[in-house]
């Protein structure tokens, strides 16, 4: 994993190509890890209980600052630690409290924040492409501004190749999972 993070050249904002058969959660942990001792770790998950999230970043073997967790839609935020803050957003269309959970958590956190958002591709199942790129532009730009890092999780067998062009536009990189493995970041976006 360290070849793919390594491609990434400071990138703060990254589109994670991945099926949804095709795993990449190895890549995902990798992301929030990579080079960031102790960082204060955010998962936002349309697809995992937030128990699960805590799972897979404690399986990295990394420690963190801060570890927290907004699920959004039916997915379960109770976790009986008090060392892990959760939230829930429990309507999936509702991506303006998304955006104020995501912004809080960057207000409040000191830095480095690492955050991984799990998934666009589900996301899109609950709001049409125009307000999906709207909120995507903002929170990118939120992510930037606090100068945290995040990845954004999305299949791209179940979007139209416009669909992802058009996300892609909003980022720094773009990591392709599959048979060969690509990095591209923004100088080769076009």
């Amino acid at each position: 994993m360290t070849a793919v993070t390594d491609q990434l050249d400071g990138a703060t904002n990254i589109l994670l190509q991945v099926s949804s058969m095709g795993g990449g959660r190895e890549v995902c942990t990798s992301l929030l890890s990579d080079g960031v001792d102790s960082p204060s770790v955010l998962y936002v998950s349309f697809t995992q209980q937030a128990d699960a999230c805590i799972d897979q970043w404690e399986a990295s073997g990394e420690s963190a600052r801060n570890l927290g967790v907004i699920t959004v839609g039916d997915g379960s935020s109770a976790v009986d630690r008090d060392d892990v803050v959760t939230e829930t957003v429990p309507t999936p269309s509702d991506l303006t409290g998304l955006g104020i959970q995501i912004g809080q958590f960057l207000s409040e956190w000191d830095a480095p924040v690492v955050i991984c958002f799990d998934s666009l591709t589900s996301m899109l199942q609950y709001v049409d492409f125009e307000t999906a790129y709207e909120f995507l532009h903002a929170i990118t730009g939120q992510v930037h501004a606090a100068g945290a890092r995040a990845h954004f999780h999305i299949d791209p067998e179940a979007h139209d190749e416009t669909q992802v062009a058009g996300l892609t536009s909003l980022v720094d990189a773009s990591v392709s999972l599959g048979e060969d493995t690509r990095v591209r970041t923004r100088d080769v976006i076009e």
